[in-house]
C-alpha cells in the first residue's frame, strides 16, 4: 500500500472522528475556534479549506481579516476576531490569527516596548476570556522552511493566486529575526494552558493530517477543562454613593445659555473629530430614571447624524446570550471619526446581572478584569472612552418616578419592575461603587455626575465630552 494511500486512509478516520466531536461541541453548546497562524498564509488558507470538508459547515464559519482594509486599521486590534467569536455550539477557524500579526508587527519594527508588552497582554487576556466563558482553544502554527516555502510561492507566481497569497511580508518570519521573534512570542501570547502545535508545513498531505490530529486532541481537552475558580472581590470600604455629598442646581437661564454653547461646540469638535478619524465612546449608566434619556437628547442635539449611534442596552437575544456578553458591544466599536452612545453598558454585567443572579458569582467577578481589558483595547486604538455614573438619591427617583406615572407622555416608561428595583437600592449602590473603584482606569477613568438637578448634570455631562475631545484635537 503506497504512502499516499495510507494518508488517505488516516484523513477518512480523522474525518470521521472530527465529526463525532463536532456533535459534541453542539451537544453541549460549548463554542470552539481553531487558530491557524504561521509563517505560511497559503498554508494556512488551504488548511482552513480542508477543515470546512472535514467539519458540517452549517456550524463553521471563517475569520480571516484582511488588514488591507482600512476598517481593520482603525479598529481596535482584537476587533475582527471578537466579531466572529462562536456562538454556542458552532466553530470558528481564524487564518490571519493575533499571534502571527503581532509577530510580523514586531519584526517590521511597528510595534515594540511597552506597546508590544501591553498588546501581549491582551492577547493572553483574549484567550483566557473565551476559555472562562466555555470557547475551547486549538492552535496550530504552521512553520514551512524557507526553501519550501519559496518554492510554493514561486509556483502561485503568474497565477490567479498572485498578490493574493505572495506579498512582501510572507518570508519575514521564516528565518533570521523574523524567526526568533515568532518563536518567542508565541508562549508570551499564548494564554494558561494554551500553547501552540508547531507542524511542518512542506508537504500538505501530512500537515493537514498532523494539524487535524492536533485540533482533534486539543478540543477534546478543551472540552474537558473547568473553567478557572475566580474569588469573590474582597469588601472594599463603603460611601462612595453613599456619603452626603452636595447636589449642585443650576438655574433655568444659565442652563439655557450653557446648553447653547455647549452643544455647539460639541458640534463642531465632533465634525474635527470625524475628519481626523477620532473615534468616541461614551457609556451612560446610572440608577432607573437618573436622566440618561435625557442626557442623551442634549448630546446628539448638534451632532452630524451620519456620525454618531445611539445604542441602548436591552436584555440581551437569544443571538447575543449564545456568545460572550462583551460580543454584542465589540459589534457596535464605531468606525473611525464616529461617536457611540451607549444608554446603558457592558457595566450592566457587574450591576444588574450581579445583584438580579442574572450571572454567576465566578462571571461577575471575572467581568472587571474582561472590561478593563476591552475598554484598554479601545482606548490603544486612539478610541476616546468616557464613562459616567449620573447620581440621584432614593428620594429624587421616588419623585421622578411619581411625576411620570402623572405624566401621559412619561406614563409608559414606568412598569413594576421600577419599584421591584427600588427595594434593592443597597444591593445596587454597593454594586455601583465595586464597579467604579475596580474599572476606573487613566485610559477610561469614571466621571460620578451629581444628578439630582437634571439641568446640571446635562451641563457637566457636555463639558466632560468637549473637554476630552478639545484636548486629543489639540
Amino acid at each position: 500500500m503506497t504512502s499516499r494511500t495510507l494518508i488517505e486512509k488516516a484523513q477518512s478516520a480523522l474525518h470521521l472522528r472530527l465529526l463525532a466531536l463536532q456533535r459534541r461541541i453542539v451537544a453541549r453548546r460549548a463554542g470552539a475556534m481553531i487558530v491557524i497562524g504561521g509563517n505560511d498564509r497559503l498554508g494556512g488558507s488551504e488548511l482552513a479549506n480542508q477543515l470546512t470538508e472535514w467539519f458540517d459547515s452549517r456550524t463553521v464559519r471563517i475569520c480571516s481579516p484582511d488588514t488591507a482594509l482600512a476598517e481593520i486599521e482603525t479598529k481596535p486590534f482584537l476587533w475582527p476576531y471578537w466579531q466572529q467569536a462562536p456562538a454556542q455550539g458552532h466553530l470558528t477557524i481564524v487564518v490571519g490569527d493575533w499571534t502571527t500579526r503581532t509577530a510580523l508587527a514586531a519584526t517590521s519594527k511597528t510595534l515594540s516596548g511597552e506597546s508590544l508588552r501591553q498588546r501581549l497582554k491582551a492577547l493572553r487576556s483574549l484567550e483566557e476570556t473565551l476559555a472562562a466563558n466555555g470557547t475551547t482553544l486549538a492552535k496550530i502554527w504552521i512553520e514551512t522552511p524557507e526553501k519550501s516555502l519559496k518554492k510554493r510561492l514561486r509556483n502561485a507566481e503568474d497565477t490567479d493566486a498572485e498578490g493574493w497569497v505572495v506579498t512582501s511580508k510572507d518570508l519575514l518570519l521564516t528565518k533570521g529575526d523574523g524567526h526568533k521573534i515568532a518563536r518567542s512570542l508565541r508562549p508570551l501570547a499564548s494564554g494558561k494552558g494554551m500553547s501552540w502545535k508547531v507542524i511542518n508545513g512542506s508537504d500538505g498531505k501530512h500537515r493537514d493530517l498532523l494539524a487535524g490530529r492536533s485540533i482533534l486532541q486539543q478540543l477534546s481537552v478543551g472540552l474537558r477543562r473547568k473553567p478557572a475558580k475566580v474569588r469573590k472581590p474582597s469588601n472594599r470600604t463603603r460611601g462612595l454613593l453613599e456619603s452626603p455629598t452636595a447636589q449642585p442646581v443650576l438655574e433655568k437661564k444659565e442652563y439655557s445659555q450653557q446648553i447653547a454653547k455647549l452643544q455647539n461646540r460639541l458640534g463642531r469638535l465632533t465634525r474635527i473629530a470625524a475628519k481626523r478619524g477620532l473615534a468616541t465612546v461614551i457609556a451612560l449608566e446610572g440608577v432607573d430614571a437618573a436622566g440618561k434619556g435625557g442626557v442623551i437628547r442634549r448630546l446628539a442635539a448638534k451632532l452630524d447624524a451620519a456620525h454618531y449611534q445611539v445604542h441602548p442596552t436591552p436584555a440581551p437575544t437569544a443571538e447575543e446570550k449564545a456568545r460572550h456578553y462583551l460580543w454584542r458591544f465589540w459589534t457596535k466599536v464605531p468606525h473611525a471619526g464616529h461617536v457611540a452612545i451607549f444608554d446603558r453598558s457592558w457595566y450592566g454585567r457587574v450591576v444588574v446581572e450581579r445583584v438580579e443572579g442574572f450571572a454567576r458569582t465566578d462571571e461577575w467577578a471575572r467581568a472587571y478584569g474582561e472590561i478593563n481589558d476591552f475598554e484598554s483595547c479601545l482606548a490603544e486604538s486612539g478610541t476616546i472612552v468616557l464613562k459616567f455614573w449620573i447620581h440621584i438619591s432614593k428620594d429624587e427617583q421616588l419623585r421622578r418616578f411619581q411625576d411620570r406615572e402623572k405624566s401621559p407622555h412619561k406614563r409608559h416608561k414606568m412598569t413594576k419592575e421600577d419599584y421591584r428595583n427600588r427595594k434593592k437600592w443597597d444591593d445596587n449602590q454597593k454594586a455601583a461603587e465595586d464597579m467604579i473603584v475596580r474599572t476606573d482606569t487613566p485610559h477610561a477613568p469614571w466621571i460620578v455626575v451629581p444628578g439630582n438637578d437634571k439641568r446640571f448634570a446635562r451641563v457637566a455631562v457636555l463639558k466632560s465630552v468637549c473637554r476630552a475631545l478639545a484636548d486629543r484635537l489639540d
